[in-house]
């Protein structure tokens, strides 16, 4: 089989370069075109600090064996350096102090923003949701595997420069990375490309696709550095029913992987209680047939206080073709503030 080639058909920063002046033309009509009253801003800006943890319990029945765990100690500090611009850190502070986010925002209208440092990679509706936000204990082993920054092991983030345009009806992001993952420098002269568009053409309703490509750290996948993922998403929101789906493509040079999920939630009690089901099936090798692995997670959320809660999750998981399973029980009490 022939060695394949990143080709396109334009340099990548021609192409960056088109979708900002795009972007800013979004940002800035021209006289005429938008009669909207412009906002005054304020240089009085707070410094937020923010922290939560996690405590967790895992059983797994299928061996029989239990643990506690700290799973996550993260202290977050925001602040404005200039009117239109701000900052944040994030470390983690489990076995180790490691950085795990810090980066410029530049606030270049309400609408436009743009964004250098570390920082999650735009990509995946999942993947951008904070960890203290999650309403499963675990993310979903379809995000986990093929979403571009947690395929490498890096939480789903990566070092580099992204444009993001921010609207009502309209979420856009796209960026240049090093593809090597958190405190790491690139090791070589090519950039990665990640694009994100969601759109909400509906009270409740947001549709969209991301797109990523790049090549895998010389460290992995010697063979072939090939790295390419598409991803579609959908949310949908109705009084109490929060539905949420997600699809990734993975192509890895010669093989290819495919996983979907989706997840359904309802809100009880003022929002204090929240049952939770999800459904996944991921295939990590497409040429393989009835290679896939499905799992099903049932859980309940106790929401005690903002970023406070207390979780409960049962996760059953088939896998294909030995039809092995294996069951795992989860607890999980989360402080933050």
């Amino acid at each position: 089989m022939s060695r394949m080639e990143l080709k396109m058909p334009w340099s990548p920063q021609l192409l960056f370069l088109l979708i900002v002046l795009t972007f800013s033309w979004l940002a800035f009509p021209p006289p005429g075109w938008s009669q909207e009253e412009k906002l005054p801003v304020s240089a009085q800006r707070p410094v937020d600090f923010s922290v939560f943890a996690q405590v967790r319990y895992t059983d797994y029945s299928s061996n029989g064996t239990d643990t506690f765990s700290l799973r996550r100690v993260r202290l977050a500090l925001t602040s404005a350096v200039l009117p239109s611009l701000d900052f944040k850190v994030q470390i983690e502070q489990t076995k180790a102090i490691s950085l795990v986010e810090a980066y410029l925002s530049f606030h270049l209208s309400r609408y436009l923003e743009f964004r250098a440092g570390q920082y999650k990679v735009p990509f995946s509706y999942e993947n951008l949701k904070s960890a203290s936000e999650q309403d499963f204990i675990n993310r979903s082993s379809v995000v986990e595997t093929l979403c571009p920054g947690r395929d490498i092991g890096s939480q789903g983030r990566d070092i580099g420069a992204t444009l993001w345009f921010h609207s009502a009806a309209i979420e856009a992001a796209i960026g240049l990375l090093n593809g090597s993952g958190i405190n790491r420098l690139d090791n070589d002269d090519h950039k990665d490309k990640a694009f994100r568009l969601v759109l909400s053409p509906l009270r409740g309703l947001s549709i969209g696709g991301s797109w990523y490509e790049g090549l895998w750290p010389e460290t992995q996948n010697v063979s072939s550095r090939q790295r390419r993922r598409q991803g579609l998403e959908a949310q949908l929101k109705s009084g109490l029913l929060s539905i949420n789906g997600e699809y990734i493509l993975a192509k890895n040079y010669d093989q290819e992987a495919a996983g979907w999920v989706i997840q359904v939630s309802l809100f009880l009690r003022q929002g204090r209680i929240q049952p939770v089901v999800r459904f996944e099936s991921l295939d990590q090798d497409r040429a393989v047939k009835d290679n896939e692995a499905e799992a099903w997670t049932v859980g309940i959320n106790f929401h005690l206080a903002p970023r406070t809660k207390f979780q409960i999750n049962r996760e059953s998981r088939l896998f294909k073709p030995e039809t092995r399973r294996e069951n795992i029980y989860l607890v999980q009490f989360q402080i933050g503030f």
